[in-house]
């Protein structure tokens, strides 16, 4: 599989991606509807904390999410080890930044 590296901006901060070739500009849209509801958050409620604002910008997209693709989503059984490993490297940009979340001793699958 062929792949690209890109960068999205997300809440003011960028994340260096490797994608599939082809899903580029899927993953870009998908960060910039992130990027726009976190801003109207901070906007319209005054939020500052990242964090909260991206929680917040999760909790309305999956809210939105019509019902036939939520179930689609709960029958997926296998998640691509891809997932994890961008996970982790989320997990330590934000600890780099000094916003890593409270270790719960839980580890990630």
């Amino acid at each position: 599989m062929n792949e690209s590296s890109i960068q999205v901006t997300i809440a003011g901060r960028t994340y260096p991606l490797t994608v599939a070739d082809g899903e580029a500009m899927r993953v870009r849209e998908a960060a910039g509807k992130i990027d726009e509801l976190v801003q109207r958050f901070q906007r319209d409620y005054g939020v500052s904390d990242r964090q909260d604002l991206i929680a917040m910008a999760a909790l309305q997209l999956l809210s939105d999410t019509p019902a036939e693709m939520q179930k689609e989503t709960q029958e997926v059984h296998v998640i691509p080890s891809e997932v994890f490993e961008g996970l982790e490297e989320v997990r330590s940009l934000l600890a780099q930044a000094g916003m890593a979340p409270e270790e719960t001793g839980e580890q990630t699958p």
